[in-house]
């Protein structure tokens, strides 16, 4: 039997975000969609595996008002970063805004959840973990040290990095997912002596 080879497809004018199958000649294409960022980063475009598609979700789909801070209201000028979980059922994205929108589109019924706020920031990668339970996401807030966040889905709540990890003049960098649960190995740099570490720590809520 041939050996599956892994494809990022792409169409032309349109940034392919996700899409990724394993094609091997005895296996089926699979279930989940296909999301698209638009040239102008204004829109995503929605593909399922039977050709069906959603008329274009637009940044004129998203909140208006934070249902975290209410009183706060969204201008998002463009979708920042995107992804789609492993099994097809929520695309995590940032918007580019004085307040950065961090959210999850529900697939099913293209329902949005607000998940995060990050004033004169950005989100700068998400990472999903394998069974789709939680993203995790590497954000710049103002004061300008790379730091990690995350959210389960299933319980709703926020997840960050331990107290003792998030001294000032560190950048802390997501780098992989850990053998249990809630563990994540990241990269953590001490500016003022530009020495970096490797730690496996536990993301936790904060009661």
């Amino acid at each position: 039997m041939p050996a599956c080879r892994q494809r990022n497809w792409f169409t032309p004018g349109i940034l392919a975000i996700s899409g990724i199958l394993l094609a091997c000649a005895t296996e089926n294409i699979p279930s989940y969609p296909t999301v698209q960022l638009a040239p102008d980063r204004r829109a995503l475009l929605v593909t399922f595996p039977n050709q069906s598609t959603l008329p274009p979700f637009t940044l004129q789909n998203l909140l208006a008002e934070s249902t975290i801070a209410p009183g706060l209201f969204f201008r998002p000028q463009r979708f920042a970063q995107v992804l789609l979980s492993p099994n097809g059922r929520h695309l995590a994205f940032s918007t580019e805004d004085h307040h950065t929108l961090v959210g999850l589109l529900d697939l099913t019924t293209m329902a949005v959840q607000e998940i995060d706020i990050i004033s004169e920031g950005e989100v700068v990668a998400f990472h999903w973990s394998d069974d789709s339970r939680t993203v995790a996401y590497d954000y710049l807030p103002a004061a300008g040290y790379r730091r990690v966040k995350a959210y389960d889905i299933q319980t709703g709540e926020n997840l960050f990095v331990p107290r003792d990890e998030g001294k000032s003049t560190l950048h802390i960098t997501f780098e992989a997912w850990g053998s249990q649960p809630r563990d994540v190995l990241l990269s953590i740099l001490d500016i003022r002596t530009n020495n970096r570490q490797m730690n496996t720590v536990t993301l936790g809520s904060r009661k």
